[in-house]
């Protein structure tokens, strides 16, 4: 893929490929969470797509304090896929290595995220 072909500002970003990537495994960790235990699958993959929808409004937005915002709220939404997956695979609930992929995915984005709020100042 060409990024010059990319419309808009967020399909640029690092940080939101991999957010998709995120959203991506966490789905498929979601689908192998037992019944009676949903909620925490439901809570993880609302947090997975808030990362990634973040991401590009703070992309798309014009302001250093809006993007800032949209960032820092996408990193925390970050944190919280990371623990849940943690919890999931601590209970026992998900396989213990997908859960730390996921982990260690959510991390990058975190990463990336705290890279572009520095950048923005």
């Amino acid at each position: 893929m060409h990024h010059e072909t990319y419309p808009f500002p967020h399909q640029r970003l690092d940080a939101y490929t991999v957010g998709l990537e995120v959203a991506r495994d966490a789905k498929r960790l979601s689908d192998q969470v037992p019944r009676g235990y949903r909620s925490f699958a439901d809570q993880m993959m609302r947090a997975a797509g808030s990362t990634v929808l973040l991401i590009a409004e703070g992309a798309n937005r014009r302001t250093a304090g809006q993007k800032r915002q949209r960032f820092s709220e996408a990193r925390g939404e970050c944190g919280e896929v990371a623990a849940a997956a943690e919890m999931l695979g601590l209970l026992g609930l998900v396989p213990g290595a997908e859960a730390a992929e996921l982990q260690g995915k959510a991390a990058r984005v975190a990463a990336m995220l705290t890279g572009l709020l520095k950048r923005i100042g």
